[in-house]
């Protein structure tokens, strides 16, 4: 870039692939697309000052690149898109994949798979290398005003400079996490394209609820979530359940808040339409109805001076018990003077303390994006788009979201590995 001065225009002539976003998809595309095509045939067009700052959040630092449990089952959105990509990567071909960047797993024991390192810095920094080595060009602050394409080349402008090339991969990422710079432009470019993306809503996100126990935040616990709509149960998820002064937090509230964002979204969840849902959290989830009957009928004898918002304190945090014991109105009367009708109450209100959702539309907290392009725009097995030949769309911005657990991340690489074998 040293003949590149501020006001005029240069064209990369030789560029064969121009990868459009430099995350996680897009800087394992440029590697990809450059083994393939040869060095100095791929740039990363990159609209911050430097490449993978999302990546470097993932897993909170640790960067959960994939599970050892990967399936389809762990994922939603465009079933063809998933079971193509999957199909394509396995965790085997992802170990292959970082192996050949000296990068070995992990895992935590539950299926999730982490560098060896415990650090994302370490895969982002392998990423880069490996770019480096294949002389894959990184153009960041590079802010895109027009992309279009021309005589079977696309030119990618910005205010200073166009870049031409042959093959384009969008690989932009979602609106989610915009503090790590996300905003979720592609899918307008794109738009102008005529490709357009389905409805988007956050996915794995907190939960804002209409309850507010300011006394619970910070406070966590084991337990099972479960979303009710029209008083049926139709997913459950159990681990640590994190209280908030908005609502809920915590791994199983994450995979809980897909739904909930896709009900506020579409007024539908799985394609089914629903009136009204709410949360119910069930923080004994290891103790059956009947077992924690017995259980509190003890704890009655054992606290009997005291009152009853200290019946659960031997079992949970304090501050737990004693809004459980105000939530089912008898936290002031004496555990001797409890009924058993008063125990059935509490037992009800440890297995189904229940919260309001509330729309909050907040991409802010969400660590990706459901919806976007699907199979209606771009083919599942190449992932060109079905309308221009050799653009091709990877990683959030298509139409996939996974669980946590590595999912996402394995769904990111994977889907940038493809467009690659599609081109000459």
């Amino acid at each position: 870039m040293d003949d590149l001065k501020i006001g005029c225009i240069m064209d990369y002539k030789n560029v064969k692939t121009a990868i459009i976003g430099g995350g996680a998809s897009g800087l394992a595309a440029a590697i990809a697309c450059s083994e393939k095509l040869g060095k100095g045939s791929t740039v990363i067009i990159e609209r911050q000052p430097r490449t993978g700052r999302k990546l470097l959040a993932t897993g909170n630092g640790r960067c959960n690149i994939t599970n050892i449990n990967m399936s389809s089952e762990h994922y939603y959105g465009d079933k063809s898109i998933i079971d193509s990509v999957l199909s394509e990567f396995s965790v085997e071909e992802s170990e292959r994949f970082f192996g050949g960047m000296g990068i070995i797993f992990r895992s935590d024991g539950e299926g999730r798979m982490y560098p060896y390192s415990n650090q994302a810095t370490t895969v982002l920094d392998g990423l880069r290398l490996e770019c480096e080595r294949l002389g894959v060009e990184e153009i960041c602050d590079f802010l895109i005003t027009d992309v279009q394409k021309k005589n079977n080349v696309f030119l990618i402008s910005s205010k200073t400079l166009t870049v031409r090339a042959k093959y384009v991969v969008f690989a932009t990422g979602s609106q989610a996490s915009p503090l790590l710079g996300a905003n979720g432009s592609g899918y307008g470019i794109l738009s102008k394209l005529g490709i357009e993306s389905s409805p988007l809503f956050p996915a794995l996100s907190p939960i804002s609820t209409k309850e507010k126990y300011k006394n619970l935040k910070g406070v966590r616990t084991k337990g099972k979530v479960s979303l009710i709509a029209d008083e049926k149960p139709l997913k459950s998820v159990k681990g640590e359940i994190q209280f908030t002064d908005y609502g809920l937090s915590g791994i199983c509230v994450f995979e809980i808040s897909r739904f909930v964002n896709e009900f506020f979204r579409l007024g539908k969840i799985c394609g089914t339409s629903y009136g009204k849902i709410k949360i119910s959290v069930d923080v004994m989830n290891e103790y059956s109805y009947n077992e924690l009957y017995e259980y509190l009928c003890k704890c009655r004898k054992i606290f009997a001076s005291y009152k009853s918002d200290v019946l659960l304190s031997a079992a949970l945090n304090k501050k737990l018990s004693q809004t459980i014991a105000r939530y089912c109105g008898l936290d002031s009367k004496p555990c001797f003077r409890l009924t058993d009708s008063d125990i059935k109450k509490i037992v009800f209100g440890v297995k189904k303390f229940e919260f309001t959702p509330i729309i909050t539309n907040s991409y802010k907290s969400a660590q990706v994006s459901a919806g976007g392009i699907n199979s209606d725009y771009i083919d599942p097995v190449t992932l060109m788009s079905n309308k221009i030949e050799n653009l091709f769309v990877v990683g959030e911005l298509l139409d996939v979201d996974g669980e946590c657990g590595g999912y996402n991340l394995h769904f990111a690489f994977g889907s940038a590995m493809i467009p690659a074998k599609y081109m000459k």
